[in-house]
This record gives structure tokens, C-alpha cells and sequence, in this order.
């Protein structure tokens, strides 16, 4: 797609410097180099900050119409500025400081607002996203540089500690010590699902944590409504806070992620590698990072490409088919055949929800299933999750799959 891309951003040329004036377009246009072209979204980079702010204010628009006429559909341009605009010691991003995008943005703005001590709307934050978007990274971030130094509780050890408490009938200690003044961390809150006593204790200490003058940052694999057999009163106190959602990175974060961890290489000699990578990795940032791993080491191309098609949409939906198949009790073939028989429709039911989950898009899903519709994968979604509402063995089933 990106060869199709600069091909295309080659051939318009003409007709951009004829919309904009032959002297804008010598002077900001020609310069943007494009990167890829992913989901209707065209990744232009510039050489500086100047420049990506001066094309955004005045010729976005002129930059849009001409690769929706090239193209023949909406696609809409992103523009990145290029690390080689810093000092030649340091890049814009590294592997310790978070890659902002479209995917985090809003968490990252929110914790940057806290560290400066800006208002903000209440004091509890629920962010949300598939796994290896980076939630964890960036509240350690956060917590480094915070003070006083927050509490932070992983929510399988904290349930240990539950479970401990509570054979000595010790809970409201452990209750105390979460409401205390200081802020407060819960990640992978989505693991409090089917424990009714522990989300008693969680809704506590959050009503609890409402006159604490700290802030209280929860995190999820999944939305607050997502998370089966949630306390009512538990779920209304996570949505009564700030509710952001994080993403898989796009080209432009993978990009900046593979040069911070490159390093200077990413700038010379190495640039096309970097940038062919960031174009070939989809997934997560473990996903992109292990990429660049194997590509250092100089495995044989033809292996490498296998790993990379392990790590695409593609591999996420065989992982989790995997998982269907072997908690379910129901063959990847009959999942993906035409069976309609009542076991088939329900594991193959469970697989759209449970991929949809990992971060596909219901019209990959539908691809994968052998050439269904995105309509038809939609429907199966909201029929499985009105069945959840209903049957409680029906929820243990799916929760099965998705832990």
C-alpha cells in the first residue's frame, strides 16, 4: 500500500501545485514525504514542526481533494514531523517516553494534565483498550513522575489479597488501605468479572475514594459495559469518572516507536528498513518491538515474513480461534464451514465477540470467516450479548474464551 501511496502522491503533484500555487507548493508541499496508506488514512511526514503546522492550517483540505479524486474515495491525511528536525543526540519519543497518536492521545493529555496540576473533571479516569496498547507503560510513566507516590495494585494479586483478608475476616483493613489519601492505581480492573464479593469491596472503596482529594486511575482490557456479570453499582461508579479509550498504534506511532528504539540508524542507512517495518507490523507495541527484534538479528527473509504474518490481524484471529476451539469444544473448520447446528452458531458467535475484543474490525472478522459479511458478524455480536444478559452459563462460556 505504500508503493501504491507514493505512486499516487507522485502523480498528483501537478494538480496540488496547481490548487495551491506553484510558490506554496515548492515551499511546503513538495517537501512531505509520504509514508503509508492504512484503513483511509494517508501518513504524510515533514521535515519540521513549521512545516506539518503550516500545511494543516492552509492546504490539508487542497491535500484530502486531490488524493480523494486519485483514489476515488474518502481518505483523509495525517501529517507527521520527521525525527531528523531534532538534535542529532535525541529523538522525539524513546523507548521510555510514550509515542503520542490518535490511539492514546486523550489518556496521555489527561495524565499530563494531572502532572501539571490543572483542573480536571473529578478525580477518577478509566482507561480502556485492547491488550498491548500501552495502558500499563503509560500510567508507570505517569507514576514516576507523580507525587506523592501512588498506590498501584494489579487486580489478580490484589484479589489474592482479598482472598487472604477475607479467611481472617481482615477486609475492611484492606478496604482502609485503598481509601487512603494518596493516589490511587488498579490496572486489568476488566479481571474483577464473576467476583461478586470483590466488586463489593471495589464499589466501597470507589465511594470511599470520593472524598479523597487524590485521584483514582483505573484500567481495563474492556469498557466498563463490557465487563460481564459487573456489579450495577460498581459499573455506574467506573462510568461516573473520565472515560478515555486507548488503540493499537497506527503507521505514524509504529514508526516513531521502531526510530526510538533503532535509534540514530533509523536516520540514515537503516531509514527504509525502519520504515518498511512500521509499514508491515500490525498489532501492538510487544507486537512491533519483537518485529524489530527479529529483523536486527537478520533472520532469512522468507522466516521473517512468517513471523510478520503472525503478528498481522490475521494471526490475532487464529489465536483466538485457537482458543474457541479448544474451550469450546468446536473445530476451526466447522466454526468457519456453513453448519448452522446450535454449538457451531455459538462458538463461531463467541469468536466474532472475543476477536472483535483483541481490536479487528468486525469487517476482518468477516473476512477471516470465510467471506461472511460485516453486517453478519455484527448481528452475531449483539445476539450473543443479548443471550449473555439472559443466561448466566452462557456468560461463564464466553468468559472462558476471553480471560
Amino acid at each position: 500500500m505504500s508503493d501504491l501511496l507514493r505512486e499516487a502522491w507522485n502523480r498528483l503533484q501537478p494538480a496540488l501545485a496547481a490548487r495551491v500555487g506553484e510558490a506554496a507548493h515548492s515551499a511546503w508541499v513538495a517537501g512531505l514525504r509520504p509514508l503509508a496508506l492504512e484503513r483511509g488514512v494517508a501518513y504524510l511526514e515533514a521535515r519540521n514542526r513549521l512545516i506539518a503546522d503550516q500545511v494543516q492550517r492552509l492546504y490539508l483540505s487542497e491535500i484530502e481533494a486531490c488524493l480523494e479524486q486519485e483514489f476515488g474515495l474518502r481518505v483523509v491525511a495525517n501529517l507527521v514531523v520527521a525525527p531528523d528536525a531534532l538534535a542529532p543526540d535525541r529523538l522525539e519519543v524513546s523507548p521510555v517516553q510514550p509515542v503520542l497518536d490518535e490511539g492514546n492521545r486523550t489518556a496521555y493529555l489527561v495524565l499530563q494534565a494531572l502532572l501539571g496540576d490543572r483542573p480536571l473533571p473529578g478525580r477518577l479516569f478509566f482507561f480502556h483498550g485492547p491488550s498491548g496498547t500501552g495502558k500499563s507503560f503509560l500510567l508507570r510513566w505517569w507514576a514516576a513522575r507523580t507525587r506523592p507516590q501512588p498506590m498501584w495494585f494489579d487486580l489478580p494479586r490484589l484479589f489474592e489479597r482479598f482472598q487472604r483478608a477475607a479467611q481472617v475476616h481482615q477486609t475492611d483493613a484492606l478496604r482502609a488501605e485503598l481509601s487512603a489519601d494518596a493516589p490511587l492505581i488498579l490496572d486489568e480492573v476488566h479481571r474483577v468479572a464473576g467476583k461478586p464479593e470483590f466488586q463489593t469491596l471495589l464499589r466501597a472503596v470507589l465511594a470511599a475514594r470520593e472524598l479523597v482529594p487524590h485521584v483514582t486511575i483505573l484500567a481495563s482490557r474492556w469498557h466498563p459495559r463490557e465487563i460481564w456479570g459487573l456489579d450495577p453499582g460498581l459499573g455506574t461508579r467506573m462510568l461516573a469518572g473520565f472515560v478515555a479509550r486507548l488503540d493499537h498504534p497506527g503507521p505514524a506511532a509504529r514508526l516513531q516507536y521502531l526510530r526510538a528504539l533503532e535509534g540514530t540508524p533509523s536516520r540514515n542507512g537503516r531509514a527504509e528498513a525502519i520504515e518498511r517495518l512500521a509499514r508491515s507490523v500490525h498489532g501492538s507495541y510487544p507486537d512491533v518491538r519483537r518485529a524489530w527484534v527479529v529483523e536486527r538479528q537478520g533472520i532469512a527473509p522468507e522466516i521473517a515474513s512468517h513471523y510478520l504474518r503472525l503478528i498481522d490481524p490475521r494471526s490475532v484471529f487464529q489465536r483466538v480461534l485457537a482458543r474457541v476451539e479448544s474451550r469450546i469444544g468446536v473445530s476451526a473448520a466447522e466454526v468457519q464451514g456453513k453448519s448452522q447446528h446450535r454449538r457451531v452458531s455459538l462458538a463461531r458467535q463467541i469468536l466474532a465477540l472475543a476477536c472483535v475484543r483483541e481490536g479487528l474490525s468486525q469487517a476482518e472478522v468477516a473476512r477471516f470467516l470465510g467471506g461472511r459479511t460485516r453486517a453478519s458478524v455484527h448481528y452475531a455480536i449483539h445476539a450473543l450479548e443479548q443471550r449473555m444478559q439472559r443466561c448466566a452459563e452462557t456468560r461463564r462460556r464466553v468468559e472462558e474464551v476471553l480471560s
